[in-house]
């Protein structure tokens, strides 16, 4: 993709999104901002009206405001996870989804499709979306993650450790087990994906049930869906997870080494999720912002957009493309990021926006962004 065709397919996708949402209209019109008139270059993006993630909530009741077409219209409802139990709702067509899926596939390099074998710590994607499914204005909600999964091109052996067992979701922990006996010493090309918060929850738990092993490395650990605040849906854990700690404990437990550790952020309301690797020397995992997405890291008591290196505050995404059914061009989160480097990731070198994400504002509103999801297990 042509970094310099962003702000074009940008600015269309807005003034798009302008025309035909009602609810984005006004909020433009409220804050004086015409995207035909306002939106001449790359700078001006900085002033562009933003839609915060809190509007999608279903007890906001007004997601359906935020649609760019009438429901009828559109594919399916995507829904988050939550803490709190009130999930972001999001309507989305089949194009939309599609469009994740080229995303995914520009970063095949480092997702390693096409491995020998997949171990998963979430469901089968098909059970995620039908999984506690309503329908809404005569649409079915579905898990997000569940969705981004679905256009996940795992291996053809692929173990997915969560099962449904009497309507809740149970983590298999003994076909884990077998999965890394089988492949102790082994240094096979293989991949373990999935949940944050359950991976470490059982990993903690096998320290004291099973000796270490040494996956190599030809393994990687690629994790999602956050969690790292100790939270995600009804799963919890005793303490924050510190991503250092994280990284260091897996890897001695399961002989992986800690370059090969991968974190992709993403939310509900978004189209571009974002890709971090894990660097040992400054102990945190580095997001590169893609060249389909600009971020911009919002002061979070003034919202003034800041760029300074080492400057924290929210994280506003824009978004160009996949966002053909709602209001998703520029979504504002209550997630905290600071600014790594605007031109190049200091650990490896590639010339990109650089972030690391270091948490949530304080007293925010839990916000999840995977499954719908009851999970039973003595894990979790």
């Amino acid at each position: 993709m042509d970094a310099s065709q962003f702000f074009p397919d940008f600015k269309r996708n807005l003034v798009g999104q302008y025309e035909e949402c009602a609810g984005y209209r006004l909020l433009c019109k409220n804050q004086s901002f015409d995207p035909y008139n306002d939106l001449n270059c790359e700078d001006d993006m900085k002033k562009v009206p933003f839609v915060t993630t809190t509007l999608f909530k279903k007890s906001n009741m007004l997601f359906k405001e935020l649609l760019r077409l009438k429901p009828d219209e559109m594919d399916k409802w995507t829904v988050s996870s939550s803490t709190t139990g009130d999930p972001s709702i999001v309507g989305r067509v089949e194009s939309d989804i599609s469009q994740i899926k080229k995303f995914a596939e520009f970063q095949n390099d480092i997702f390693h499709p096409d491995g020998g074998y997949d171990c998963v710590f979430y469901p089968h994607p098909l059970e995620m979306n039908e999984y506690a499914s309503q329908l809404i204005s005569g649409k079915p909600t579905e898990s997000y993650i569940g969705n981004v999964m679905g256009i996940f091109k795992f291996s053809r052996n692929t173990d997915f450790l969560l099962k449904l067992v009497n309507n809740e979701f149970v983590l298999d922990i003994d076909t884990f087990i077998a999965f890394l006996i089988r492949h102790n010493n082994k240094h096979d090309d293989l991949a373990i994906r999935g949940s944050t918060l359950l991976l470490y929850n059982t990993v903690e738990k096998l320290k004291n049930e099973i000796p270490p092993v040494k996956l190599g490395r030809n393994a990687i650990v690629h994790t999602g869906g956050g969690g790292w605040d100790g939270k995600k849906g009804n799963i919890t854990s005793e303490t924050e997870i510190e991503r250092f700690r994280f990284v260091e404990e897996i890897s001695s437990f399961l002989g992986i080494p800690e370059e090969n550790f991968l974190d992709t952020y993403s939310f509900t309301e978004n189209s571009a999720p974002i890709t971090g690797h894990y660097s040992k020397e400054f102990r945190d995992y580095y997001f590169h912002v893609p060249e389909w997405a600009r971020v911009i890291i919002r002061d979070i008591r003034t919202l003034e957009p800041l760029d300074q290196r080492g400057a924290k505050g929210f994280i506003q995404v824009l978004n160009a493309y996949g966002t053909n059914a709602y209001a998703g061009a520029s979504v504002l989160v209550d997630d905290i990021a600071e600014i790594i480097s605007r031109e190049s990731c200091p650990d490896c070198g590639q010339k990109c926006m650089t972030l690391s994400i270091t948490g949530r504002v304080k007293g925010s509103e839990a916000k999840g962004c995977g499954a719908t999801l009851s999970v039973r297990s003595e894990v979790a």
